[in-house]
């Protein structure tokens, strides 16, 4: 499993009070309302073995109500989350065999629960998550094994003022390869067939 899903971002499914300060107890209270998410994306990976960026373009649906989460980056691979089991796809559509032995599977796994219930305390078995100093909507994450901390040196994500869903996101990993999420507008609130969950 790619380092870079380590990463995956979590989504504040609703406005939030903007009076209150930052924290995972307000993403998951932010998680209770709307019912399903859609919003594209566009990857960039800064490796240090080539000159220009790799751009990839990509969307990411959830369904509270299907319990599923949908990850694709366009035209490449694609992960499926529902009923607690993780299924990858590659390019052509064939699904492919994940073991336990993959690096990230589980935390992958944790990551689609925290996808769907808003609740990040799953995560915070594998890396160290603090909150903005500021107040601003921002998470830090560090990781707490040294086998964790061989593939990723430090996560970043920031959320839209609103909480709605995150506005940016930076992984940096290993000799100091840095991959980007830069997320737009979501949709909140649509119609998503339970047929989006059980295949491309």
């Amino acid at each position: 499993m790619r380092p870079l899903l380590l990463l995956l971002f979590t989504f504040a499914l609703t406005a939030a009070n903007a009076a209150e300060p930052f924290s995972l107890a307000k993403l998951t209270a932010a998680a209770k309302d709307v019912q399903t998410l859609r919003v594209t994306f566009t990857q960039v990976k800064h490796l240090a073995i080539l000159d220009e960026p790799v751009t990839s373009p990509g969307v990411i649906e959830i369904s509270r109500p299907l319990r599923a989460v949908r990850w694709e980056y366009t035209g490449k691979s694609m992960l499926l989350f529902k009923s607690g089991q993780l299924r990858r796809f590659g390019a052509e559509g064939k699904e492919e065999t994940i073991t336990a032995k993959e690096q990230g599977v589980s935390s992958v796994i944790k990551q689609m629960e925290a996808f769907i219930d808003g609740n990040w305390s799953g995560m915070e078995e594998l890396f160290t998550i603090t909150p903005a100093a500021d107040g601003s909507p921002r998470l830090d994450f560090a990781p707490k094994t040294p086998d964790l901390a061989k593939y990723i040196t430090s996560l970043r994500i920031t959320w839209r003022a609103d909480l709605s869903a995150p506005e940016h996101m930076e992984l940096v990993a290993a000799g100091d390869d840095r991959t980007e999420f830069r997320f737009d507008v979501p949709q909140v609130g649509i119609e998503l067939p339970a047929a989006r969950f059980e295949k491309p």
